[in-house]
């Protein structure tokens, strides 16, 4: 074992130790604040008694979560997958508590220690991020594709690895050998699929990683298992439609959710109501036409975030940031996302599912067909109120990116994964 592999063992130990004293610490502060500057007794030996449930518990699901290991993640990422890691970890701490009889403590403790574990966890995670990226040493990276593509594909790998030493080429360039035997990683762009899989191969050979944008076809076919017929070896895909079981849970979580987000959120949407009527005068809510699941078309609702008759002069075009259109409520409710609540109406009448790819205009799927292969692959499935492309792009990700991240949520879609989108929505939600 090299002494830096000790040296990053030794770091990560040190933070793992860190972690477990925030864990007892930040329940010492959920105490005081729960109990008004007190420590009942009972209630902390109970805390004590599942303090090592939960400190292992912590441990393997912080490990699982990569929050040991920061050389392929963002900040962002690693936020997310703090808040993730401390959600699930609370519902396992809850989960043990019914396992051991009399535990003594209120629900409402574990809610603001979890709460104080996400910013204490976040801030001690960062400063690891940080302190291991400054040591780290610089990665050369290669860099393959047009010259136009080269400036995005550096700022990814940047993103990708912490400090970096950029080589570019473009498909059709030689590369240095003596250049390419310092190369540590990979990210290809644009290029021809027999260029792209030269690229592959020699990454896969030297044992480097290597990141490419992919196309449609990629999408569909990633995750095919393999199988035997007459004992010759065939990749198998599953049906991209969602059925049996799945489709009934999944209908039944979008009506108890929907309807319980009408109800509980009643006076925020009344609210939300009057002031844009106050603000900009005409129509409260915004009815516009889009696609659901087989093609069809419904009326999707929103609270107008824009002038009366928006459209009339210009006709059907996508809004931007800083579109003159938008009002000053509209404004806060498209940074909020609050101006599609709405739509659990739409979902309860089973327009929309919670989580799926967004529905689009029809006007702007024709020409989305033209430019985006095997588009109407997207409605296989219900749209939803957010999506894999919500979580993972930006509003001001490409149609044609946003496409991809919602063909490959319609070949692996799954409850695991719709729970998993749920959360990094609510975490987008509370960053803004």
């Amino acid at each position: 074992m090299g002494t830096r592999t000790q040296y990053r063992m030794f770091i990560a130990i040190a933070v793992a130790v860190g972690d477990v004293a925030i864990l007892n610490m930040t329940y010492w502060l959920a105490f005081l604040i729960r109990f008004g500057g007190e420590l009942p007794a009972y209630n902390w030996a109970a805390f004590y008694r599942l303090f090592p449930f939960e400190a292992i518990s912590l441990l393997g699901v912080f490990y699982v979560y990569g929050l040991y290991h920061y050389s392929n993640k963002t900040s962002a990422e690693m936020k997310s997958a703090v808040v993730t890691a401390v959600l699930i970890n609370g519902f396992i701490a809850m989960a043990i508590t019914f396992l051991l009889v009399n535990i003594g403590l209120p629900r409402s403790v574990f809610l603001i220690a979890g709460f104080l574990q996400i910013l204490l966890y976040g801030f001690w995670h960062l400063l690891h991020r940080s302190y291991m990226l400054r040591s780290a040493p610089p990665v050369h990276v290669l860099v393959v594709g047009p010259e136009e593509e080269w400036g995005q594909l550096v700022v990814r790998a940047g993103q990708f690895l912490p400090r970096i030493i950029v080589h570019t080429v473009t498909p059709t360039m030689a590369l240095d050998p003596v250049v390419f035997a310092k190369i540590q990683a990979v990210i290809v762009g644009h290029v021809e699929k027999a260029q792209r899989e030269q690229y592959f191969l020699s990454a896969i050979t030297r044992n480097i990683p290597c990141l490419w944008v992919p196309d449609t076809y990629d999408v569909l076919v990633a995750g095919a298992e393999l199988t035997s017929l007459d004992n010759a070896p065939m990749f198998s895909l599953a049906s991209v439609r969602t059925q049996g079981g799945s489709a009934v849970l999944k209908r039944v979580a979008d009506i108890v959710v929907s309807a319980v987000g009408l109800v509980g959120f009643s006076f925020m949407l009344l609210i939300i109501a009057v002031v844009t009527r106050l603000d900009s005068g005409g129509p409260i809510l915004y009815r516009q036409e889009r696609l659901t699941m087989g093609g069809r078309t419904f009326q999707l609702l929103k609270f107008r975030t824009m002038v009366p008759d928006a459209e009339i002069h210009s006709g059907p075009v996508l809004s931007h940031s800083r579109d003159p259109r938008i009002t000053r409520v509209g404004r806060f409710l498209r940074a909020s996302h609050l101006d599609e609540a709405p739509q659990l109406w739409n979902i309860l009448k089973g327009e929309m599912s919670l989580v799926g790819p967004r529905p689009e205009r029809p006007v702007f799927v024709e020409d989305f067909r033209k430019n985006v292969a095997h588009y109407d692959l997207r409605h296989f499935t219900v749209p939803g109120l957010t999506g894999l492309a919500q979580v993972s792009g930006t509003y001001a990700s490409s149609p044609e990116d946003k496409a991809t991240y919602d063909l490959y949520y319609v070949r692996h879609r799954s409850g695991l994964k719709d729970l998993f989108i749920v959360i990094q929505t609510i975490i987008q939600f509370f960053r803004r």
